[in-house]
């Protein structure tokens, strides 16, 4: 296996759309929300260590998770997990991560994954990814996979290929002309069948000179500090522990937004192996089989009666009886027990927001 491919798996968020399952103390990535015996975390992992030798696998997370990541993926050292001291978006773990995976190999070239997907045919992205991979390492250009849209969601962003400037079509790769985020459903239609748009699916890849590079353009004040720390201390724990007092004041960011919506070396690699993103209840409920009456029952106990089109999920050993409800979110974790009307994440945010003003973060 290539020495130079290194992965980056994120896995510092908390999840809260997927609130009350997905708490801060224990965000979804370390659940088994798909029920197949593995979390969505060790699922990425098991992934990405078919494309990456798994000593190149780092875990970026929260430092409040790092006993959770280790738990979960006993094979990887604690020299392979890198902590961020609160939460800044991706553009400050990516831009940490990569000077990290520069000290290590100056020709690393990278693949960013979120550790919150599904991926049906795993061969097929892993041919893809690997591809991806070979690329970067010959052209100083940022990648972002983009998945051929199946239907007008407007729960994702959408990027639109240049279809005049193709870099090879071998490997399905193209200049990206615009990123639009979470389209309105008409205009979610018109990108569909237009055939020039994508779904964003975050998952990036790069060479690690190339994304420092551009970071630097576009970050210069944050990237000038993390050159200064790994320039001065070369001592891996001194770093560690001076980038954690510094990283409160790096920019509440993401990536696509600080670098990949501005930078003019974007390109978008065409994904068509099956994916989707595991973020909501919508997503969960679009995802997962369900019942002949439009149920998804998330492996818990309950007896229904006349119903239609409802997420039930339940802690293990309770029983829920439900009659005579349609359309209806039914979630029991933990000290939480959220029943209201699917469909509208907005909602979901509101009830997270209330909840933490009006009881503290007990039940956050």
């Amino acid at each position: 296996m290539d020495s130079n491919r290194y992965c980056v798996i994120m896995a510092g968020g908390i999840g809260s759309r997927l609130w009350p399952l997905s708490r801060k103390g224990y965000p979804k990535q370390f659940h088994d929300i798909l029920g197949c015996g593995r979390t969505l975390l060790q699922q990425t992992y098991d992934r990405y260590s078919r494309i990456v030798p798994k000593e190149n696998i780092i875990v970026s997370t929260n430092i409040e998770y790092s006993e959770l990541v280790r738990e979960q993926l006993p094979e990887i050292g604690v020299e392979q997990i890198l902590h961020e001291s609160s939460f800044r978006g991706t553009a400050p773990s990516i831009a940490y991560v990569a000077c990290h995976i520069r000290q290590l190999n100056k020709n690393a070239n990278i693949v960013v994954a979120q550790s919150d997907q599904l991926i049906l045919d795993e061969n097929l992205f892993v041919d893809t990814i690997g591809k991806g991979l070979d690329f970067v390492a010959e052209n100083n250009k940022l990648v972002i996979i983009g998945i051929k849209p199946t239907c007008p969601e407007t729960r994702y962003g959408y990027i639109q290929i240049d279809n005049d400037i193709s870099v090879t079509d071998k490997s399905s790769i193209y200049k990206v002309r615009t990123f639009t985020e979470k389209p309105a459903y008409e205009f979610a239609q018109i990108f569909m069948k237009s055939g020039e748009f994508y779904w964003n699916s975050g998952i990036y890849i790069w060479n690690v000179q190339t994304v420092i590079d551009t970071l630097a353009k576009m970050l210069p004040d944050m990237m000038n500090d993390l050159e200064r720390v790994f320039a001065e201390l070369p001592n891996r724990d001194e770093r560690r522990r001076r980038v954690y007092e510094i990283y409160t004041s790096f920019p509440n960011v993401s990536m696509d937004l600080a670098v990949m919506e501005r930078a003019d070396n974007v390109f978008v690699q065409v994904g068509e192996f099956g994916w989707a993103d595991i973020g909501t209840w919508d997503s969960l409920y679009s995802t997962l089989p369900k019942d002949a009456d439009g149920n998804l029952n998330m492996r818990s106990h309950a007896i229904i009666y006349n119903s239609h089109d409802n997420v039930i999920s339940l802690p293990e050993g309770k029983l829920a009886v439900i009659q005579d409800v349609e359309g209806l979110l039914i979630v029991d974790s933990g000290n939480v027990l959220m029943v209201c009307r699917k469909g509208n994440e907005g909602d979901i945010r509101k009830f997270l927001n209330d909840a933490r003003m009006k009881m503290g973060e007990e039940y956050i």
